[in-house]
C-alpha cells in the first residue's frame, strides 16, 4: 500500500511538472517581454526626437549608440535593461531641451 501511494505521488508530481512546463510558451513570453521593452522606449524615443534639433554632434552619437543598444535589449527580451536605457535617454533629452530653453509647454507631447 505504501509503495502504491508513493508511486501515485511521483506520478502526480511528474504530471503537474510536465503540465506547468507545457503551459510555458517561451516564444510567447519572449514576444511579450520585447513588447514591454519597446513600450518603455517609446516615450524616450519621442523625447529624443523633440530634442534632436538642439543636440550637439556628440549628443547625437550618444543617442544613436544608446538607441542601438536599447533596441538590442528589446530584441533579446531584457525589459529591465531596456527600461534603464529608456530612463537615461529621457534624462538626456530633458537636459538638451533644458539647455536650449524649451518651455515646459512644449513637453506636453510626451504624455
Amino acid at each position: 500500500m505504501t509503495q502504491t501511494l508513493a508511486a501515485a505521488v511521483v506520478a502526480a508530481g511528474s504530471l503537474l511538472t510536465s503540465r506547468r512546463a507545457a503551459a510555458c510558451d517561451a516564444e510567447a513570453m519572449e514576444a511579450h517581454l520585447t513588447a514591454v521593452c519597446d513600450g518603455a522606449l517609446a516615450p524616450a524615443r519621442a523625447a529624443l526626437e523633440a530634442a534632436r534639433p538642439h543636440a550637439t554632434p556628440a549628443e547625437m552619437m550618444a543617442m544613436q549608440r544608446a538607441l542601438t543598444i536599447a533596441n538590442g535589449t528589446c530584441t533579446t527580451g531584457d525589459p529591465v535593461a531596456g527600461a534603464r536605457i529608456a530612463a537615461n535617454l529621457a534624462r538626456l533629452a530633458g537636459r538638451i531641451e533644458g539647455r536650449a530653453g524649451i518651455s515646459p509647454d512644449s513637453l506636453e507631447m510626451l504624455g
